[in-house]
């Protein structure tokens, strides 16, 4: 039994991996968002919830998380794990960067990591500059041996999802293990043609020019939370088709219906969007298992 702390926690995405690979866990996550919060909770009534992260405290001398909802005798913290807001770093995102209220949240990923001192680590967020990946390196690196790794899904599962992981776990990014459709063809179905794709850009607005068709393209662009402007539709028959929500569940390798909770389309996308390629996390995780015991 190891004893995790999930920071922006979504919908437990990490907690699903840990599950997958049998590793048996006491889980406290931290989570504002109440749509993920309700996918969280009936998907896993036994997480303790926190709730804001600028109000989680680990208290070193008692071994205590002091909360939004109380204080918790938690022992050592074995694994933190987290994918910090990243609306100022993405590419998408307006390049405010540290300055963007939301990636600031960081900082809270880091004074918790001060704090706990957890035997393992893992930061998870989107591309970004080079001076602000050497930032958050530099971050990181108080705890031994942690490295980052650019990653995509697409090894894992047919979309184009890169990400960056900043973590201490040992991780051999070419060792996968995966059951997922690896072509949007074996993702689709019969009568699959090729994907819509808005032109780099270009904005939303549909007049002829904003959108190239990609014939049978292998992969998915990236998910996000808005399910009818940024995920692109797909070519079914000659006509233009909207992914399911059953379809992006899978593109993030999660179980279909996990998200059903969370209510609506629009909620379940932003869920879905928001999340972590689970496959991914599973086999970075595998890392704590030794002759099948957890390290």
């Amino acid at each position: 039994m190891i004893t995790v702390l999930s920071l922006f926690d979504g919908i437990s995405c990490g907690r699903l991996a840990l599950d997958r690979l049998g590793i048996k866990c006491k889980y406290y996550a931290s989570e504002v968002d109440k749509y993920a919060m309700q996918v969280s909770k009936e998907q896993w009534p036994d997480t303790i919830h926190l709730g804001d992260v600028r109000n989680v405290r680990y208290v070193r001398h008692t071994k205590q998380l002091v909360c939004d909802t109380g204080v918790y005798d938690v022992g050592n913290i074995d694994l933190l794990i987290g994918g910090s807001p990243c609306q100022g770093f993405s590419c998408n995102g307006n390049h405010t960067d540290f300055d963007h209220e939301q990636s600031r949240l960081i900082y809270e990923f880091e004074r918790i990591r001060n704090e706990c001192r957890p035997r393992y680590l893992l930061l998870e967020n989107v591309n970004m500059k080079v001076e602000s990946k050497a930032i958050i390196t530099d971050l990181m690196s108080a705890t031994p041996n942690v490295k980052l790794y650019d990653v995509n899904s697409d090894k894992w599962v047919c979309q184009n999802r890169r990400r960056l992981y900043w973590t201490n776990i040992p991780f051999n990014p070419d060792d996968v293990h995966t059951t997922h459709p690896l072509h949007l063809k074996d993702l689709i179905g019969d009568g699959y043609e090729g994907v819509r794709m808005r032109l780099h850009g270009a904005t939303v607005k549909e007049d002829g020019l904003k959108f190239k068709f990609i014939p049978d393209r292998k992969v998915a662009q990236t998910i996000t939370k808005a399910i009818y402007i940024r995920n692109s539709a797909l070519m079914m028959n000659g006509g233009i088709v909207d992914y399911t929500i059953e379809q992006l569940e899978r593109l993030q390798t999660l179980p279909v219906g996990y998200t059903v909770p969370a209510g609506s389309s629009t909620q379940r996308s932003a869920c879905i969007g928001n999340g972590w390629t689970v496959a991914v996390i599973e086999d970075i995780f595998r890392g704590v298992i030794c002759n099948g015991n957890v390290e």
